[in-house]
């Protein structure tokens, strides 16, 4: 249900950060414009960007929050291009770690649930495995308690709050709308998704199951990427997170939003809860 390539190398996770790309396009042109990331994990990431590329190609990516920068290669495109907008799987040449300001878990560190945390009195951010017990005490009590390499002791992580603004757009770098990953209109600036990947189970009203995994959470809904079809306006009913021996109620959404996830037989729903789960 991912890129084999990242599910095999390091988690990946929905976070959009403006970026400034320097490099040559298809037509051996040479260009620097504006674009964002959409996922990231240890050693690439996903990039939207209006060039059309070359595999191969080298390109200077700077962070527009940190202004840090790294080079990385251009491994090939991710859904077929549009004139202005294309995405692009790209593999950094060098810490990647290091312009994103994100740590994910080393290799083997695993749990039965994912999120991107920040350390409240560090600011670090960091990919962290949860148990589902973890899960329910971050959602109800807001903080965990976890070591900061960092701070070298047991600090209260929480989901991060920054974000930033650009051309009169909010963005959040956890946050992914119906509209445009990463933008936060006006009617949904106060309910940001948060990068959490939990094991859910989706019940179609054919009675039909799937077991999922979600790439981000809100009190209004949540996003998931599955090989099945789902329609627009569909309704389904959803327990997240799931766990066989642990009863929890089926709350019913409607898919809301569809897209290409990189893979032909993939895609990527917005699915929106008919009531708010607070």
């Amino acid at each position: 249900m991912r890129m084999d390539n990242e599910r095999r190398r390091s988690p990946r996770i929905m976070f959009s950060i403006p970026v400034s790309v320097r490099g040559t396009d298809r037509e051996g042109q040479r260009f620097e414009v504006t674009g964002r990331t959409i996922t990231l994990s240890r050693h690439g990431a996903r990039l939207q960007l209006p060039r059309l590329l070359r595999a191969g190609e080298t390109l200077l990516v700077v962070n527009q929050l940190s202004q840090m920068a790294a080079e990385f290669r251009v491994v090939g495109p991710l859904v077929p291009p549009l004139p202005r907008r294309a995405e692009w799987g790209i593999d950094c040449l060098g810490n990647n770690e290091t312009i994103w300001g994100v740590r994910f878990p080393h290799e083997g560190q695993d749990g039965e649930a994912r999120a991107l945390l920040e350390c409240r009195r560090c600011n670090l951010l960091a990919v962290q495995p949860l148990t589902l017990v973890e899960v329910e005490v971050l959602e109800t009590a807001g903080l965990l308690s976890n070591p900061c390499s960092n701070c070298t002791m047991a600090t209260p992580w929480g989901y991060p709050e920054r974000a930033f603004e650009e051309d009169s757009k909010i963005f959040q770098a956890v946050a992914i709308t119906e509209s445009e990953p990463g933008v936060l209109d006006a009617e949904r600036r106060n309910a940001p998704r948060q990068a959490a990947q939990l094991p859910a189970r989706l019940r179609n009203y054919y009675g039909e199951t799937e077991f999922v995994q979600t790439e981000n959470n809100s009190p209004e809904g949540f996003c998931f990427v599955s090989d099945r079809e789902y329609l627009i306006g569909q309704g389904i009913l959803v327990t997240c997170p799931y766990e066989a021996a642990v009863p929890r109620a089926e709350l019913s959404a409607h898919i809301v939003r569809e897209g290409p996830m990189g893979g032909a037989a993939q895609c990527l729903y917005g699915a929106r809860f008919d009531r708010s789960v607070r």
